[in-house]
């Protein structure tokens, strides 16, 4: 029998979603995204010049929830999106000046609830628990 306590997918994904829901009252109370707009503009503000398919597959959205996190991101005026040069049927997205300037604010605020997040934490453990976490992405890649 399998203890859900012990159970490593089980934790994960409850700290994972407990973390995310921690972290999605500030973008949602401060600047009111949702959290795929998050992982969109998260993702454009890395590199430039996606599409939503290839968003879809880094944030790990299905494609309706990523085209409606674009399309309500196109809206706001924070994404715009291009013909693609090397593909006509393709739409490339990129942040406009106004979504880069609200990535810089969300960064900001990021790094801060992370700070804090991680002041119950030595640098060793922090050291080790991304250490662990690259191990386990190596081994499930």
């Amino acid at each position: 029998m399998i203890s859900l306590d012990s159970f490593l997918p089980y934790r994960l994904a409850r700290l994972s979603n407990t973390l995310s829901n921690s972290f999605a009252k500030v973008y949602a109370d401060k600047y009111g995204l949702t959290v795929p707009q998050w992982r969109v503009i998260a993702h454009l503000a890395q590199q430039s010049n996606l599409t939503a398919r290839d968003i879809c597959d880094r944030a790990e959205l299905d494609k309706s929830t990523a085209s409606r996190a674009v399309k309500q991101l196109i809206e706001k005026g924070i994404v715009v999106g291009m013909q693609d040069k090397k593909d006509k049927r393709a739409t490339v997205l990129a942040l406009t000046k106004a979504g880069e300037q609200l990535f810089f604010q969300l960064a900001s605020d990021a790094n801060n609830w992370q700070n804090a997040l991680f002041d119950k934490l030595t640098h060793e453990e922090q050291s080790t628990l991304f250490t662990i976490i690259n191990k386990l992405d190596d081994v499930t890649d």
